[in-house]
Order: structure tokens, then sequence, then C-alpha cells
């Protein structure tokens, strides 16, 4: 075989090569059987896959000098049985005179074919799909060796690109398993309260006055006397009854919400939610019916109505549920629409961001109302506690102890929740610092990051970095907590400012992770370093099939993409067992520890030192 000379790899047309390894998509195959049958003047150069378990062969990509037999796989078929049979491991040549061994093969008769070189290369992750690819030459094959490291450099780019489809394939399939569990209730394949809040995010943003829309709640009235009397298993009956009954008046499979145990929501467009309710009602009134069972059901609604620059997503959740209250206290009428605005919440709103705008405006060395308490991360066979979140508490003198939900919520909404985080970074280092000094024992810390302070970019890890660097620390000792929220807009923005914070030498995490259904199809989409099981699934995983479940395909998850894991909230033995038998290893909660303020870390660090020494 001639093949122009002594070539060498050095000669050949290198951005062919580069193009060759680029291509992400099946375009490769023929790409490559080209590239082969024109760097080695081949009769054909042909590319095969071979399914192991079914014993069959198919043709990917074939390029030939002159008219090429479609037929082609069949001319060669014992040649190839041939070679799986007796060397399925290695290069397969016969170097000339292959017309004349195989007689019986028109194709190679036809065409004088004297040289062949299979070479067989098997899919690792599959374990059942090979790859063969063969060149078939004019002449005698005399520079084998050449030969072979064309078809070993086009075999390995073919491979690379199976596995990383391969890979993608497994990593696609288990996050849609995941986000239909932690998006659907199993019982009733309706979508579920996580979607339900998710939705309405969506919706306000949306809408900006283009068009409104009703929330409704529906709660069936006693349905622990229909559980009692009839069985769970009726009771599940009647609850796929009401299900089916709300989804074929709306219409809308997206819009249809198990919220509760015998409480449904639904969303509806129609200027006159109140006739969507009556006909929801008066069909669930039909009652549940089977061979066995006439059941008659009630059910209460309530209304909150989305208008323009109204109500946001948190706020219709609360005034559609204070509508369904009112309707199950009063019982008459079946429907209730909220339409008053809650003033003593409004007014305590305003005292929250008031008396936060203090807060922040002392200086460090004053008495300060915020301050952080940290809780560990606790390895398995680590006992050694070195890796803290930080966690922020606010005692004002004026209002008392404020939870943390309600001082973010007014942090974001005045606009504060800028120097609110900056704040709590100083905190954060000023902690970490009276730590290491008092116990001389090195602490990793993890801190919140809201999606306020991500939309800053470069000020955020600018200022980030200042305040770490005044107190000597260095950004391998800090990972960054992102909630899913953040993921769900803006994703090129955040996918930057997460590299960003890797390459500045940050850790990044994915916090309360399962909770927003959304990022479920975008994680592996984005460089991050953990993520942190949500505190509710591990909470209900032993009473609660689909969270057991979830927190399963949660660290399948984190195996796949090969990122660390935390278990939030752990507060009992029997979860910590269950967790370590599902392969999770780092565990936070209250069953090692309450979050701690930092002089009871120092204490507790002495303390383990002088029992382990």
């Amino acid at each position: 075989m001639n093949i122009r000379g002594p070539l060498s790899f050095s000669e050949v047309d290198l951005q062919s090569i580069a193009e060759l390894i680029s291509i992400t998509d099946c375009s490769l195959y023929q790409k490559s059987t080209d590239m082969l049958h024109q760097a080695t003047d081949s009769q054909a150069a042909l590319l095969f896959e071979i399914d192991q378990v079914k014993q069959q062969k198919r043709l990917l990509a074939a390029s030939s000098t002159g008219l090429f037999d479609d037929d082609i796989g069949a001319h060669l078929d014992t040649l190839i049985t041939y070679q799986l049979e007796h060397q399925p491991h290695q290069y397969y040549l016969i170097p000339d005179q292959v017309y004349q061994r195989y007689p019986h093969a028109t194709y190679l008769v036809n065409h004088q074919i004297e040289g062949y070189l299979g070479t067989l290369v098997n899919h690792a992750a599959s374990g059942e799909q090979m790859y063969l690819f063969v060149s078939l030459t004019h002449s005698p094959i005399t520079e084998s060796a050449m030969l072979i490291q064309w078809h070993r450099l086009v075999s390995q780019v073919v491979m690379q690109y199976r596995r990383f489809q391969h890979q993608t394939n497994r990593t696609d399939a288990l996050l849609n398993r995941l986000n239909y569990e932690v998006s659907h209730d199993d019982l009733t394949n309706l979508m579920n309260r996580s979607f339900l809040a998710d939705t309405l995010e969506r919706l306000v943003s949306a809408s900006q006055s283009q068009f409104n829309f009703s929330l409704g709640m529906l709660d069936i009235h006693d349905f622990k006397y229909i559980n009692d009397l009839y069985g769970n298993y009726i009771g599940d009956q009647v609850l796929r009854f009401v299900a089916h009954t709300i989804s074929a008046c709306i219409q809308d499979e997206q819009l249809t919400f198990r919220i509760a145990g015998d409480e449904f929501a639904f969303i509806t467009f129609d200027q006159q939610p109140e006739r969507v309710c009556q006909e929801i009602l008066t069909r669930i009134r039909a009652g549940y019916q089977d061979v066995a069972h006439c059941i008659r059901i009630s059910a209460s609604i309530g209304i909150a109505r989305h208008k323009e620059e109204s109500n946001n997503a948190d706020q219709l959740l609360l005034n559609a549920s204070l509508a369904l209250k009112n309707s199950k206290k009063f019982c008459q009428p079946d429907i209730c629409c909220y339409d008053t605005h809650l003033s003593e919440e409004y007014h305590r709103k305003n005292q929250v961001i008031d008396a936060l705008r203090d807060a922040l405006s002392k200086n460090l060395d004053e008495p300060q109302e915020i301050y952080v308490v940290l809780q560990p991360i606790v390895r398995q066979h680590h006992p050694d506690w070195n890796y803290f979140e930080v966690l922020c508490r606010w005692q004002s003198p004026v209002l008392g102890d404020i939870s943390p939900v309600e001082f973010i919520a007014a942090a974001e909404q005045s606009g504060l929740i800028i120097e609110f985080g900056d704040r709590v970074i100083e905190l954060a280092c000023l902690a970490k610092q009276q730590i290491e000094q008092s116990s001389n024992q090195k602490v990793r810390l993890s801190i919140n990051c809201s999606a306020y302070e991500l939309n800053q970019q470069d000020n955020y890890i600018q200022k980030l970095k200042e305040r770490i660097t005044h107190y000597g620390f260095y950004p391998g000792e800090f990972t960054i907590e992102i909630t899913e929220t953040a993921l769900l807009s803006q994703r090129q923005v955040t996918r930057n400012i997460i590299s960003n914070l890797r390459d500045a030498g940050f850790k990044v995490a994915l916090d309360d992770f399962g909770t927003g259904y959304s990022s479920l199809n975008y994680i592996h989409n984005y460089p991050i370093d953990c993520i942190k099981i949500d505190a509710s699934f591990i909470k209900n995983m032993l009473c609660n099939e689909t969270s057991e479940k979830v927190v399963s395909l949660i660290i399948q998850l984190a195996n796949q993409l090969d990122v660390d894991l935390v278990a939030e909230g752990v507060e009992e033995e029997q979860s910590l067992t269950r967790l370590y038998e599902m392969g999770c290893t780092q565990i936070q909660g209250y069953l090692f520890s309450a979050p701690l303020p930092p002089e009871m870390v120092i204490h507790q660090l002495l303390g383990r030192e002088e029992s382990n020494g």
C-alpha cells in the first residue's frame, strides 16, 4: 500500500484534526471515515457499530473511492465474524490477497482488495457496544505501523465522543427522574407545592400588567372521616377523584397542584374565577363512586387575585390560604375571595425594615444587634470540627428576636440586602479570626450568598476578596452557598460569576437542593463544587417514600457529577444511619450541634482537643 512516502502526523493538516475533535454530534462518524480514507489512500474506510448482545452490526459511516456498495456489511460478514471470535481485543491485519482468501465476498473480488485492517474498540461505559474501524486497500499493506497509528487516532476521538454522549445521556436521565420526583405528587400525578411556588414566581414576574390570574386553594371537608371510615385505599381514590375533577375544569396539567394531604390548588386566567370554582365544586358534590361505594364529598375554595403591581407569589399564597381558612370557618359560602390587605402585616414589615436599617448603621466597634452563629458540617469517621456554615441572627432591642425568614425578606424588599451581606461577611471573618486565635485550630466557613449579591457580579467578588484578605485569610478557606433561586434567572450571568468565584479560589455550594425543580434541568451546566440536600427531604425521609427516593437520586446525581454532598437538617440517629448507608458522609444538623456563637465553638473545639489528646 502506498501512503505517500514516510508520512507522519506532523505533516497532517492539524486544523482538520482539531475540527474532528471539536465535533459534538453524530456527524463525527462520517468525518472520521473521511479523514481515515483521505489520509491513507484506501479504497474504503468504514465504521461499524457492533451489538454484542444481539450479535448485530450496523454501518455508521463509510468513505470510498468510486461507487460504494450499500450492502458492504454483508460482503464483509465472514471476515468481521472471524475477527470478533478470534482477535477481539487487537488489530486484525491481512496485508495482502484478501480477495483471494474470501472469494465469495463480491465487493472484495470486484475491487481486487489486497489489504484489510480492522481495529476493534470497546465502549467501556456501556459494555455492550463495540466499534470497528475497517480500512480496505488496493495494494498490499507494507506500512502497517502508520495505518495503525491513523486507526488509533480516529478510534480514540470516536470513543471519547461516545463516552461523553453516554455520560450526558445518563446525567439527563437521572435529572429527568429527579425533576419528576421533586415536581410531582406521586398519588395524583398533579404538580406539587414546590412547583406551585415556582409557577407563581414566574407568572408574577412575567405578568407585568399583560394579564391577570387567580390562585385558588381547595380543601376537602372531613377527609379524615372518609379515610377513617373507608380506609386508606378508598381515601386515596377520593383524592384522585378530586384531582381529576380539578384538572378537567382547569384543562392544564401545569396549573393544577396537590399541596398537602387533602388540599389542592389551581391557577386560572378566567376573568370570572368564581365561575370556575363553582364548576369544580358542582362536579365534586356529585361524589366518588365505584362498584361498592358512593361517597358524598364537599369542599371549600379560597381565591386570591393577582392584579397589576399587586402582591408577589408569597403574598398570593398567603392571601389564598387566608381566604380558604375563612371559607372553612364560616362554611357558607363555599367560595371565599380575598379582597382586603393585611394592615397589621404591612405595619410589621415597615417596622422590621426601619429597625434593620438602624442595626446596619452601627459600626463594628459598637454593640451589635445582628450577629453570627456557626453550625458544624461533620464528616463521617472524622470527629474533629473544622467546617462550619455561618448563619445570621438578629436580636432587636425594640422588636425582640426576629426570624431569619422575616429579616432576610425585609432586607430584599428594602434594598438593604447588599449592605446586609457585607455585614455578614465581616462578622464571619471576625468569628473565624476569634476561633482560630483562641483554639489554635484552622476552620473553613461556608457563607450564604443571595441572588441580589450575585447580580452585583465583579463588585461582590472584589469586596469578598478584600474583606478576606484584610483578615489574612485565603479564598480556599471559604465556601460560598448559592440558593437554587439564583439559578433560575440570568443563567449565563450566574454561570459566569460561579466560574469567577472558583477561579478566585472559592468553593461554590448549591444550597437547599431539590426545592426548586427548574434548576434540575441546568445543574450539570454550572461549575459547582458541592450540593446541599434541603432539610425538608431529610426530615421526611424516614416516613415518606418519595422524600427518601429524592434523597437517593440526589446522592446518585452528586456522584454522577463528581461533586461533594452535604445533608442538612439531620436531627435523628435513624436519618444519620440511613444517609450513611446511601453514601452521604457529610452531615449538618441539630443531631450534632445547634448553631453556636463563636465563644461556644471555641469551647467545643478545645474540649474535643482535650478528649482526643
